[in-house]
């Protein structure tokens, strides 16, 4: 069975390849990934008709970020680019609070 016949493997290799996409995006003042930071929570694929989006869901390391808006349009780029698709990036309310690694 191929992967284009099986809609959770081939959204899992979509997220996969959107996720290590997202490495490469750093934040400019801590200079770690959005991954490695724990910013993005989720990936989400959302289907209207024949047409297909993704959506990033994530969080800012503080609700006034002065970066945020670069941060998102960066995310938004690199994730497009990786799944070839169109890509909404929202920023959900909650608090970050830094990896145990971190602190």
């Amino acid at each position: 069975m191929s992967a284009d016949n099986n809609p959770i493997v081939s959204e899992a290799e979509k997220q996969e390849k959107i996720l290590n996409a997202l490495q490469a995006v750093l934040d400019p003042e801590i200079g770690l990934s959005v991954i490695d930071l724990d910013l993005i929570r989720e990936v989400v694929f959302n289907k209207d008709g024949d047409e297909e989006e993704a959506e990033v869901k994530m969080v800012l390391t503080t609700p006034f970020c002065p970066y945020g808006p670069m941060l998102i349009g960066q995310i938004q780029t690199v994730a497009e680019t990786a799944s070839e698709m169109p890509v909404k990036v929202t920023v959900l309310p909650d608090k970050w609070e830094a990896p145990p690694w971190l602190r």
